[in-house]
């Protein structure tokens, strides 16, 4: 009996420690597990965070925009390069435990540069920043702790942020988030790729893909890309844009009609 007892004590130790760990990695907070997870985290993504860098090879004059930066190693490889041109890297971060170490990280190149700009989002759906602004967006190891009913606004915000003809690229490792998984960390179905390609071609970004890569250092990674279409009506079904011109001409004569007659009675429609 005692055996027994001391098996579902641990058992029930195991599940909350794993548990803790779970919500550590998807929002970190100001403690020792927050930080052990989060130093662990940086250093298992460094590799993957230089590989979508130089995937994106911005200019040194383009506008970047990384969302859940971290401890800032992302921001840091792109402020790189743009320092030197009119470009800046923008980040936006739930965990305020994270957005107090990067803005400790960079607060010299905040102050003398401007060209790192922190903000906070609670709401992904709604950033603080105007229509058409980035040439490049971002992100490693977020969408797997975004709701499905929000991913889809989410992208179709992201979408409304990045300029005509931008590039949204999101870095993954399978091999990685089969480990997390195994360890009670993750769901495969939070990480599962279809559930985010599917999600950006609804908020109707165009070239939406998945490529395969291999590094020495690192072994197979995924990189998951979309482009912001630079004409409205790139990529849209002839014959559905037909229907809708249609449907246009139509409202627009009904429109028409009715003022005429409004003129003719000299009634109105209140």
């Amino acid at each position: 009996m005692g055996s027994s007892r001391f098996t579902k004590l641990l058992a029930n130790s195991f599940k909350l420690a794993t548990s803790d760990l779970a919500n550590q990695y998807a929002l970190p907070v100001k403690s020792m597990t927050g930080l052990v997870v989060s130093n662990y985290t940086a250093k298992k993504s460094r590799n993957l965070n230089e590989k979508v860098v130089e995937s994106m090879n911005p200019g040194r004059d383009d506008f970047l925009f990384e969302i859940g930066f971290g401890r800032g190693d992302a921001m840091k490889m792109c402020y790189d390069r743009v320092k030197d041109g009119r470009g800046m890297v923008f980040g936006v971060e739930r965990s305020g435990y994270m957005n107090e170490k990067a803005t400790k990280r960079f607060v010299l190149e905040i102050a003398e540069t401007d060209k790192i700009r922190i903000d906070s989002a609670v709401d992904l759906r709604n950033l603080p920043y105007p229509t058409d602004l980035f040439n490049h967006v971002f992100h490693v190891d977020l969408f797997y702790f975004l709701q499905n009913d929000a991913l889809i606004d989410i992208n179709r915000e992201l979408l409304r942020v990045l300029k005509p003809g931008g590039i949204l690229t999101c870095g993954m490792e399978f091999r990685r988030l089969k480990t997390l998984t195994e360890h009670g960390i993750l769901e495969e179905t939070q990480w599962d790729p279809l559930r985010y390609l599917w999600a950006l071609e609804q908020a109707e970004f165009s070239d939406v893909q998945i490529n395969y890569h291999t590094d020495p250092k690192m072994g197979e990674y995924q990189l998951i890309t979309a482009r912001k279409t630079a004409d409205p009506l790139d990529g849209q079904n002839p014959e559905e844009l037909m229907k809708k011109l249609e449907m246009d001409m139509k409202k627009e004569r009904l429109a028409i009609a009715m003022m005429s007659d409004k003129k003719d009675t000299g009634g109105d429609f209140s």
